[in-house]
């Protein structure tokens, strides 16, 4: 019986083992973003979808490891150390910072990145067509379309002739996005008031100031501060009644009155694309950074009616997505 009891017990010891290293054999996939968790709640589904219509699942073939930074990019070389330690055979990074945080410690480390901007080119990745190097995904904006949001500030606010820009100094992309801000809105004769907001405590007097200044709406594109912080961005639209218009959907959902630009979950979902293939093998230079396929426009008519604004029919007919 003892022996019984004995070999029993040798047999489950043996077993834990074992099965503990079939799950250290799964591939891992690491997750670095500059956003807070509920602004990435909804595009890490769509990533998590894209992947298990690949037959990735987590938790059954595939861990996923996921670390945020809340809108502070100091935070994101820690984090990506974490991560990198997890020894992930591929690390999704939504935006340039991550993807530059991650590559500094690990720069042979596989990237994709669903939000992929001029501003890689070229220390990142040689061009879009030949990566050559270790990031890849897909690209986060079209040739023109951030001056376009110049535009659908016009189309839903005819009267419009001061705009103001919400402008993070740290954002890789701000000196792009600036110049085309400016450029678009010189094209149409408005004015443009730019705000720098680089932490969350700058937020609030940043649009005191732009309501001091009397714009009559403020842009905002996408970035890791803005996404973290919607909830206090939308608020303060309503307060000083200052009508927002996004770069991306998001902010609408949230509350702000327009958005025109790249769908982000179908961008998170096509980036499984390329996680799938690193993991059977390929390398990340020879996949070609692919566009957008899907650019949405945006109009949130109960935020138009607490605002006092008339969206005018045109715009709406054009829309994608309505919230009422």
């Amino acid at each position: 019986m003892r022996r019984r009891k004995f070999l029993a017990v040798l047999s489950g010891a043996a077993a834990w083992p074992l099965s503990a290293r079939a799950a250290e054999s799964h591939p891992r996939i690491g997750i670095l973003t500059i956003n807070s968790a509920e602004y990435d709640a909804p595009y890490l589904a769509a990533f998590r979808d894209g992947l298990q219509r690949l037959g990735h699942v987590e938790g059954r073939n595939v861990t996923i490891d996921y670390r945020n930074s809340n809108g502070d990019a100091k935070a994101l070389s820690e984090l990506a150390s974490e991560l990198i330690k997890l020894k992930p055979n591929v690390v999704l990074a939504n935006s340039i910072s991550p993807t530059r945080a991650v590559k500094r410690i690990s720069p042979s480390l596989p990237i994709i990145c669903p939000g992929f901007g001029d501003a890689f080119v070229p220390s990142l990745a040689a061009s879009f067509a030949h990566p050559g190097g270790s990031v890849t995904g897909i690209a986060s904006v079209v040739e023109g379309l951030i001056g376009k949001l110049t535009e659908l500030t016009l189309d839903a606010i005819p009267t419009t002739t001061k705009i103001g820009f919400l402008s993070n100094p740290t954002g890789a992309s701000t000196p792009t996005n600036e110049k085309q801000i400016r450029s678009s809105a010189q094209a149409r004769g408005i004015e443009v008031r730019i705000e720098q907001v680089e932490k969350r405590e700058d937020i609030n007097g940043a649009f005191r100031r732009l309501s001091q200044e009397k714009v009559q709406a403020v842009i905002a594109v996408p970035n890791g501060l803005i996404n973290s912080e919607l909830k206090q961005i939308v608020e303060l639209q309503m307060t000083l009644g200052l009508p927002l218009v996004f770069g991306q959907r998001s902010g609408v959902d949230a509350g702000g009155l327009a958005s025109y630009g790249v769908s982000t979950s179908e961008s998170y979902r096509r980036v499984a694309i390329y996680a799938d293939k690193i993991l059977k093998g390929a390398t990340p230079g020879d996949l070609p950074i692919e566009f957008p396929n899907k650019i949405e426009l945006a109009v949130n008519l109960k935020t138009a009616k607490a605002l006092g604004l008339i969206v005018p029919p045109s715009l709406l007919d054009r829309a994608d997505v309505v919230i009422e």
